[in-house]
């Protein structure tokens, strides 16, 4: 029998039973749509998720004293960690809550109190809208974040300027403290961060935090490393170093912990379409043996003007094929439909950083996952047919005659 007659013949079968048929395609489609949505879904969260966590300086590393410990960081702690072969940049910092007046506005946000030369390395890309950065020995200067010096909820008067004074009100140790910081620099809108929202700072050198705390320690210092690699292996250096004392915190860390999550995340998506394809190829299965009781007496007459027991089975396996296949080309369609509907439903709850914005998730739809998802529904289709076929091509000819 030739291509183009099994071809036609599949074709005929198909039509003759266009209810059965176009819900047994559906059911392909639905389920090769689903593959290709939910695993698309997964790699744009994957991408999406990773891409914030690298803007927080994949070559970071935070320590800071664990719970209970009574360890406090010095100088001497900063020129000992920088001795670690690989460490680039070790700066100390501290932070507190406090609130800003601005005019007849108060803001609520954090002091952060570190060179101000290397605010980079905590906000990586973090531009200067107006002003200058804040000299490192400086007592009385200071820079702010956006949102400090624009109040939302105040009128356009009320908002800072380069050279203005701001008040600073600060739980200490020894009770509130207000003072006021002349204004050098006013930073850009910067968005989302693992630490501390940026938006929402002061940023103070070091003297002039240490003053204003009252304070002779550091609350936790940031180490940059020269390159990524070798982030496993300093934080292995500080926790021989320190031991259990400090906690380590590194967005390569949380990085390798989140995309291990979403893979799962991922594939168990992917497991849960695919029983979903599964499913629709036991229904190919029942329409196939249904056939197969319908047309015995047809078979019969097909057997008896010469075709082969693996004629039959080649034109009733071949209709299996041809409905997974139309399943599975019709299933593309639906995926990449699905695919955009979702990502834009997902994107409103999938949010980062302290103010929780939304992430906006681009689905990764692939020439390969295409493929993979049609030649996935081709081989459902072709399983689930290769028992109706192999029962056809067995039906004995004589009594496949007599059937009414």
């Amino acid at each position: 029998m030739k291509l183009v007659d099994a071809v036609r013949y599949a074709l005929s079968a198909l039509r003759e039973r266009r209810g059965r048929s176009v819900l047994t395609i559906l059911g392909i489609a639905v389920g090769a749509g689903l593959i290709i949505a939910l695993l698309s879904l997964g790699d744009g969260i994957n991408i999406v998720v990773t891409d914030q966590l690298l803007t927080l300086g994949a070559n970071n590393i935070i320590i800071f004293p664990a719970q209970g410990s009574n360890i406090q960081f010095t100088d001497a702690d900063v020129q000992k960690i920088m001795r670690i072969p690989g460490v680039s940049v070790v700066t100390p910092f501290i932070s507190t809550a406090a609130e800003f007046q601005v005019g007849g506005t108060t803001v609520s946000g954090r002091i952060i109190g570190i060179d101000p030369i290397h605010l980079q390395i905590i906000f990586p890309g973090i531009k200067i809208l107006e002003g200058e950065t804040p000299l490192s020995t400086s007592a009385t200067q200071v820079g702010v974040g956006y949102k400090v010096a624009f109040p939302p909820a105040a009128s356009t008067y009320s908002r800072l300027y380069i050279g203005q004074p701001l008040t600073i009100v600060v739980p200490t140790q020894s009770g509130v403290k207000t003072t006021s910081y002349t204004v050098t620099a006013i930073y850009d809108k910067f968005g989302a961060s693992i630490f501390f929202d940026a938006d929402t700072a002061v940023v103070m050198p070091l003297p002039a935090a240490r003053r204003l705390l009252g304070v002779t320690t550091y609350q936790a210092i940031l180490v940059n490393t020269e390159k990524v690699e070798l982030v496993e292996y300093i934080i292995s250096e500080l926790e021989a170093m320190y031991g259990r004392n400090v906690n380590i915190i590194s967005p390569s860390s949380i990085l390798s912990t989140v995309r291990g999550i979403i893979a799962s995340f991922t594939i168990f998506l992917g497991a849960i379409a695919s029983v979903s394809l599964l499913v629709a190829g036991l229904g190919i299965m029942n329409t196939m043996i249904m056939a197969v009781m319908e047309r015995t007496r047809e078979i019969g007459v097909l057997r008896s003007i010469g075709m082969t027991r693996r004629d039959v089975l080649m034109t009733f396996l071949f209709e299996a094929v041809l409905t997974g296949l139309i399943g599975g080309i019709i299933g593309i369609g639906i995926g990449v439909v699905l695919s955009i509907g979702f990502a834009s439903f997902s994107g409103r709850f999938l949010r980062f950083g302290p103010q929780f914005q939304p992430l906006p998730i681009n689905p990764v739809i692939t020439p390969q996952l295409l493929l993979e998802a049609l030649l996935f529904a081709v081989f459902v289709g072709s399983l689930s047919g290769l028992y109706p076929a192999r029962r056809a091509a067995q039906i004995d000819p004589v009594k496949a005659l007599r059937t009414e």
